[in-house]
């Protein structure tokens, strides 16, 4: 009875424990924010009191009945090529369907389902990896999460764990956590918008265990102003251009 008792009690603490997490639902709420959406921002890198320019990363949300579909582009002024990443999920509840990505590194492609399948091409190494993931929890994309941030109930003090998929041969496989840790209310100067009221949400995550992102996201409708990288001693800055 009393090993009857302690299993029973470390399912509920299990049970309770995943529903904490946020996986894709209807019921997250997400539906509000989500919208066509095309823009770009300037990636600098931050040393002292100066910023130089690194890259820039344009996004692009597009919706169907269905899906919606994300996609980067980043280009970095060092390096030859660009990264190309395209996510997408289902428009309901934000379930992935498909990540690929492809820069002068590496290629991959993921579709999901119960079982992750795919490839992983190191073109640096020169391998080519199939993938064949079995998962057991249900998750987001861990390439659409920085966005998914963009459209949670966001307020302040809210917190949430996110459940994720990410898959790097030479890192983290598998379902991992991000982690909103807090947000308040803040303050933006914009280029041209004038002074916005925003969210300033701190984000971690599983993937770097030792980064810090803080984002800067408008009250009203939700647009990305800025994302700060604090990644122990290399800082980094997105802002959005107008």
């Amino acid at each position: 009875m009393k090993r009857s008792i302690t299993f029973l009690l470390l399912l509920t603490v299990y049970t309770l424990s995943a529903q904490d997490k946020l996986i894709p639902s209807k019921k997250n709420g997400t539906e509000k924010w989500i919208k066509n959406e095309q823009f770009q921002m300037k990636w600098y890198a931050l040393k002292d009191t100066s910023k130089f320019e690194i890259g820039s990363v344009n996004t692009k949300i597009a919706l169907d009945k269905e899906k919606v579909t994300v996609t980067t582009a980043v280009e970095m002024k060092q390096m030859k090529g660009q990264w190309a990443d395209t996510t997408i999920a289902l428009r309901k509840d934000l379930k992935p369907l498909y990540h690929a990505s492809f820069n002068p590194q590496r290629d991959m492609a993921l579709n999901f389902d119960e079982v992750v399948t795919g490839f992983y091409n190191d073109k640096i190494k020169k391998t080519k990896t199939d993938i064949n993931e079995v998962t057991v929890a249900t998750y987001f994309d861990s390439n659409l999460y920085p966005t998914l941030v963009r459209w949670l109930p966001l307020g302040e003090g809210y917190q949430q764990e996110i459940s994720i998929f990410e898959y790097n041969p030479s890192g983290k496989k598998g379902v991992i956590s991000a982690f909103v840790k807090g947000v308040t209310k803040g303050n933006f100067q914009t280029q041209k918008s004038g002074l916005r009221k925003v969210w300033v949400v701190s984000v971690a995550d599983e993937i770097p265990s030792n980064t810090l992102s803080t984002y800067y996201i408008d009250e009203q409708d939700r647009r990305l102003w800025k994302h700060d990288i604090n990644a122990g001693p290399r800082k980094m800055s997105m802002e959005r251009v107008e």
